[in-house]
């Protein structure tokens, strides 16, 4: 059986990703860009903003001076790749072997697979219309090798395009010289000694093209006509650790949720377990006789596979949803996965343990506040001790560095500096006025001078800081500007 292979691309992925939720700007003149050479440029256009005369691969700025009213946002890789392997998944229905066409489609090898349909054509009229009710524009190409279907999908004037099988070279030669697989400097190069098809490329020996332009321009020449073997390496679907329960008669108490909540996180948490993984986010799906399906989504401070946890975390959400009819379909799902690292526990290890129960009171603190408000002090690198540090989400994974050396006395209250009057001069001042209230100077440690560094675009101003305990008690941390002629005195922290 001659192999047969399907290339399905979708030109408008990145925009109709935003469709599909309702975003209102797929309506106006509206484009996703990204960064190509230093240049921010546009990649996928709406119909308006080509109506205005707008191109892909033109830059933002010339863009804008066409249409000053032009919508931009920035390409999402990532949410993106998740889109294309969902709808990998999707295509299991036509084909058993799948790979991925990165960024915006499939390879499917459809050997055997076409009589299913009632043949190519039908099969392919069959993924048109499902792609339609998903909203999504597509071109599909068949040949007898990768990159013919790939060429032809991408490259043919019409959406559908079949060619016959033992056909190849013949329904290539019309297609431009950028349907060949290779670099753009290699493409660039190709239009500039004056191939502008394929077909011209069929009387050039090899070898030839191989000098001029590289043994990757022959190779991906052979694998279009057939002459080189090019599989398709299907992408194994990533696993779904996921549990459902369907009931005969519709419950509501808050037992019996607890009941089937217990059997499905058991379920999901034990599989997690074998596979030494853990989730960060779980969605249980309620589905009411009544209000249809209602989604419950709780978080992990750290990857999580105890279904005893997942429990306790899901009360108070339970707590707040409204059944009134009852509810018969439930299904939970483990969501954002992590491999667990197994660690042997020290004895007497308060250390751990604290760490543990830190873990708990962020988990539950996120999942009551939301995990953005729940923020944690991390140190950044800088001169300045206003800037020193960031905050971050407490659950963020990030590898915390050491904080400066504790020898350079940074008070634990650090403000924005408050001016402060001087009753008596010096160096710190020996008696001061600061929020109302006088002090007077005991001991003082300084100065310490701090600049800005030299890579920052933020120049401030020299200041030297001072360490001064007063005879209250209170110490505090002063700062002035050594290079201005009067002496201002702030105040820009206090010490605990």
């Amino acid at each position: 059986m001659a192999k047969r292979v399907m290339s399905i691309w979708l030109p408008l992925l990145p925009l109709e990703r935003r469709a599909r939720f309702g975003d209102p700007r797929v309506e106006t003149a509206f484009a996703i860009t990204a960064e190509i050479k230093n240049a921010l440029c546009l990649t996928h256009l709406t119909q308006q903003a080509r109506a205005i005369g707008l191109t892909p691969g033109m830059s933002v700025p010339d863009a804008r001076a066409i249409c000053p009213d032009l919508l931009t946002e920035k390409c999402d890789p990532a949410r993106e790749d998740m889109l294309l392997r969902a709808l990998r998944r999707w295509a299991d229905q036509l084909s058993p072997s799948i790979a991925l066409d990165k960024p915006d489609g499939l390879i499917l090898d459809i050997t055997g697979c076409a009589h299913l349909f009632g043949g190519e054509l039908e099969m392919t009229k069959h993924a048109m219309e499902r792609f339609e009710d998903m909203q999504f524009t597509v071109k599909i190409g068949i040949a007898d090798t990768k990159g013919a279907a790939r060429a032809l999908a991408r490259h043919a004037q019409s959406d559908i395009s079949i060619s016959n099988a033992g056909h190849t070279k013949y329904e290539l030669e019309h297609l431009p010289i950028e349907a060949l697989q290779v670099d753009n400097k290699t493409r660039l190069e190709l239009r500039r000694v004056g191939f502008k098809t394929l077909g011209e490329l069929y009387g050039v020996k090899h070898s030839e093209l191989a000098r001029r332009f590289g043994v990757e321009t022959v190779t991906a020449f052979s694998k279009m006509l057939g002459q080189f073997p090019d599989p398709v390496s299907p992408m194994a679907s990533a696993p779904v650790f996921a549990a459902r329960m369907n009931l005969p008669e519709p419950i509501g108490f808050r037992a019996d949720l607890q009941e089937v909540l217990g059997k499905l996180s058991q379920s999901v948490c034990g599989r997690l377990k074998t596979a030494k993984l853990g989730a960060r986010q779980f969605h249980l799906t309620v589905r009411c006789v009544d209000t249809g399906d209602h989604v419950i989504s709780i978080g992990f401070a750290q990857p999580c596979y105890d279904a005893g946890l997942v429990i306790s975390q899901f009360e108070r959400p339970l707590d707040n949803l409204k059944i009134e009819f009852g509810a018969d379909w439930f299904r939970l799902l483990a969501d954002t996965l992590e491999t667990i690292k197994e660690r042997q526990r020290i004895m007497g290890g308060e250390e751990q343990e604290a760490i543990e129960d830190l873990t708990q009171v962020i988990t539950t603190l996120g999942n009551r506040l939301g995990f953005d408000r729940v923020r944690k002090f991390v140190p950044c690198q800088s001169h300045h001790p206003e800037r020193e540090f960031m905050t971050i989400e407490a659950a963020d994974s990030y590898a915390v560095t050491d904080w400066p050396d504790p020898a350079r006395r940074r008070p634990l209250r650090i403000f924005r500096p408050e001016r402060l009057r001087t009753l008596e001069a010096g160096r710190p001042p020996k008696k001061f006025e600061w929020r109302k209230t006088e002090y007077t100077s005991r001991s003082s440690i300084g100065p310490e001078r701090l600049s800005s560094e030299w890579w920052s675009s933020l120049r401030d101003d020299v200041k030297d800081y001072w360490a001064v305990e007063t005879e209250g008690g209170a110490r505090l941390w002063l700062m002035t500007f050594p290079a201005k002629s009067e002496p201002n005195w702030f105040v820009s922290g206090q010490f605990l």
